[in-house]
């Protein structure tokens, strides 16, 4: 009797699936209809934005160039006498290497001069002579002259007497060009920088023998840079020398960029790119820009004060109208806007908005006319 009484718990009722379907029918009427959240007509919705208002600005179009920089000047010292290199090195002692600066008229190499020396000496000594001979001859003209006029001389006899003081006078001024030309040669020997800058190449070594036009160093110009880019020649009438304003970013400073302005425009346009040069210089002081470097100019042309711009996201931009939308008493109102020039995120109003115009920045794409708005004030 135990035994049966405990098969009997075991057992499990079993149901069909019919059986199951028709329960969950049963359950799934059961359920009241009130309980379903209808949806919210269009025109009951509240819309979540955010909102600004006009601002007043200076507003230049930009435009974006990609140029180098370059030195103004580059000079090739020569030598300009024929000579040995004796030194190549500042009147400190300073070896002259490629970017050793040096400063205009400072000393940077000397070549061998005892043969100028020489020469020099001969060309004083023939001038002393060419002096004393003329003196020589302008006391004979003074004896003639008066000679002449006591009667005891001919006019032949004085004539002839001027003509050898004229000619001992010519021979003191050819001493003293040859005394000229050989202290030029003398100083030739001793070679200075035509300017401030550093020297960018050395082309021998003390012991060469130069001749006449030999390159020594090669210096260029540092303190101040030219940056050069080429734009199109539809904007020729917006450049103004002195006025357009130019931001330059050089490569190796990203973040980091240099104001100026134009400071010259090419007088000729390059006809197969139908572009103009342009050019403006950069201060280099410290001589952290070298030449030959890259860097991103950004132009400000057709500049306009106190104009009305607002955010360039804020419109929408349809094929044939641009909108703006509005906010009046929580209803969103898209206005037609007429735009004037863009400058990085803003653009400027032309018509269509005033100063005190609440619009919405944030939002509007998913708005129509006329659908109420609030703001969001989560930001």
């Amino acid at each position: 009797m135990k035994t049966r009484m405990h098969e009997d718990r075991l057992v499990r009722p079993r149901y069909t699936w019919g059986q199951l379907f028709l329960v969950l029918m049963a359950l799934a009427t059961a359920i009241p209809v009130g309980a379903q959240t209808p949806p919210v007509p269009a025109a009951e919705r509240v819309y979540v934005v955010r909102t600004g208002r006009p601002e007043r600005r200076t507003l230049a179009q930009t435009i974006k160039k990609t140029g180098g920089l370059f030195s103004p000047a580059v000079v090739e010292v020569s030598a300009k006498v024929t000579g040995r290199l004796l030194t190549l090195e500042l009147e400190d002692g300073t070896r002259v290497e490629e970017g050793t600066p040096v400063k205009r008229g400072e000393r940077i190499a000397t070549l061998e001069s005892r043969d100028y020396v020489a020469q020099m000496h001969a060309a004083e000594a023939a001038l002393k002579s060419a002096e004393a001979t003329l003196a020589d001859k302008r006391r004979e003209w003074d004896r003639a002259e008066m000679l002449f006029k006591e009667g005891s001389a001919t006019e032949q006899e004085r004539d002839r007497a001027l003509a050898d003081r004229e000619r001992a006078a010519a021979a003191v001024e050819q001493a003293q060009a040859q005394v000229e030309i050989a202290q030029i040669n003398l100083d030739e020997t001793r070679l200075v920088a035509p300017m401030d800058g550093v020297v960018s190449a050395r082309h021998v070594e003390p012991g060469a023998l130069l001749p006449v036009g030999a390159q020594v160093v090669t210096i260029t110009q540092v303190d101040t840079l030219r940056f050069q880019v080429s734009v199109p020649t539809t904007l020729y009438a917006q450049l103004s020398l002195n006025e357009t304003g130019i931001d330059i970013e050089i490569d190796a400073y990203p973040g980091q960029p240099v104001k100026a302005t134009l400071s010259r425009i090419y007088p000729v346009a390059e006809s197969e790119t139908r572009t103009v040069r342009i050019e403006t210089l950069v201060d280099n002081p410290d001589g952290r820009y070298l030449p030959g470097m890259f860097a991103t100019g950004t132009l400000a042309l057709n500049e306009r004060k106190n104009v009305l711009v607002v955010p360039f996201d804020a419109v929408i931009r349809n094929v044939d109208r641009h909108l703006v939308y509005r906010v009046q008493d929580g209803i969103a109102r898209a206005t037609d806007v007429r735009l004037g020039i863009r400058a990085d995120d803003v653009v400027e109003i032309v018509e269509g908005l005033a100063d005190d115009d609440e619009i919405i920045i944030v939002g509007q794409q998913r708005l129509a006319d006329g659908v109420r708005v609030r703001l969001d004030t989560q930001h």
